[in-house]
């Protein structure tokens, strides 16, 4: 990789050199053969970078960002979004040799960090190429194993004792059916309690390991909405609880689809256990200053004030006894915050106790065009 990489950089850097000592600089009206070709050809050398790959012109303007950049919402608006990213390019423009930074940031929504191995050359004009590298997913899989061990060893040992103990003492009853079958009834809920909890694991896992801005699609918010209620409506019903939709056609988000659907099935999932019967829960979308928010409502029993702070964590349960028997395994909201923050946004929640409570996901809106240098530009 360190190879390939190398050998692209020095095609750049070779290829930049001959494009500014071939355009004439005293006639910049006049069109040039030479001066087109080895402009597209610089285009296309950066375009086959790797990674984050972001050119600005003399005024920070970008002119061209690669994908990966975008879905990160590095490069938005024609603008950097990480201050510490324009920090650099302005260090750049004072050195003639490139400049080779490591660099820990925020992502411009959300609390998820970045963790950038840079490279930022000067070129003419004012104009300057900055490559990086995103290492963050090295240390998001060394978390992800981490935390697996913990959450198997916490959370697996009591459905599996529990199931054990029913076993033996099924055995133990020899002949007398109604012990028997008073054990048998109990299997049960143990085993879903079981499933729920590998289940909810295993997504947990994956969300915490996988990066899915590096590779994204543009998704459509009205239809992971309409997904994630299909897949919840007949517990729902179950329940005698309402589910109203308010839709917000046409807005995308960049992201993963199954992930997206995953998060707001958690939360409705939660309003329809805590509403109580012939309740309504509200879920829909609405855009607001290039910010898509999802939310979900419900006029369930309320979170109190102390307990808003912590819901969000792993295995975290506002009410254990209840979660038990509605077969709640503690993860469901800490997916849904690691959902949020793979794809550059953030989750919070109001609440009252007994009227109700309000999850709303955050999430950069996608942008309608990509900021790359047009055809004509590039011909001009």
């Amino acid at each position: 990789m360190e190879i390939i990489l190398g050998m692209l950089l020095g095609a750049l850097l070779g290829g930049t050199t001959i494009y500014f000592l071939v355009t004439p600089k005293d006639k910049p009206e006049q069109q040039n053969p030479t001066s087109n070709s080895s402009r597209n050809l610089i285009l296309k050398l950066i375009q086959s970078l790797p990674d984050i790959v972001i050119w600005v012109d003399g005024d920070n303007k970008i002119k061209y960002a690669s994908e990966v950049a975008l879905n990160l919402n590095i490069a938005r608006e024609d603008k950097i979004q990480i201050e510490a990213l324009e920090t650099l390019i302005s260090m750049a423009r004072k050195i003639d040799e490139p400049l080779i930074k490591k660099v820990k940031a925020k992502r411009p929504l959300g609390i998820a960090k970045l963790n950038l191995d840079t490279w930022v050359m000067r070129l003419e004009r004012g104009e300057v190429l900055l490559w990086a590298q995103n290492n963050s997913v090295v240390s998001r899989v060394e978390t992800m194993r981490r935390d697996f061990v913990a959450n198997i060893s916490h959370e697996l040992k009591t459905p599996v004792g529990a199931l054990s103990l029913l076993a033996e003492a099924i055995e133990e009853s020899g002949k007398d059916s109604e012990s028997i079958q008073k054990f048998a009834k109990r299997i049960g809920p143990e085993t879903k309690r079981l499933t729920n909890v590998i289940r909810d694991i295993i997504d947990l896992s994956q969300v915490q390991s996988d990066d899915p801005l590096a590779s994204a699609n543009p998704v459509e918010v009205d239809r992971v909405i309409n997904d994630a209620v299909d897949a919840v409506q007949l517990l729902a019903d179950l329940n005698n609880v309402e589910i109203a939709q308010v839709n917000e056609p046409d807005v995308k988000i960049v992201g993963d689809e199954y992930q997206l659907v995953m998060a707001i099935r958690n939360l409705l999932t939660n309003a329809i256990t805590f509403s109580p019967a012939s309740s309504r829960i509200t879920v829909g979308a609405k855009l607001k200053d290039g910010v898509v928010e999802i939310t979900v409502s419900d006029q369930g029993i309320g979170i109190s004030l102390e307990n808003q702070s912590r819901i969000f964590e792993r295995f975290y349960r506002v009410d254990p006894a209840r979660s038990r028997s509605t077969g709640g395994t503690g993860l469901g909201l800490a997916i849904v915050k690691h959902v949020c923050e793979n794809h550059g946004g953030e989750v919070s929640v109001w609440s009252v106790p007994g009227q109700g409570s309000t999850f709303t996901m955050k999430f950069p809106q996608m942008e309608q065009e990509s900021v790359i240098e047009n055809s004509k530009e590039f011909s001009s």
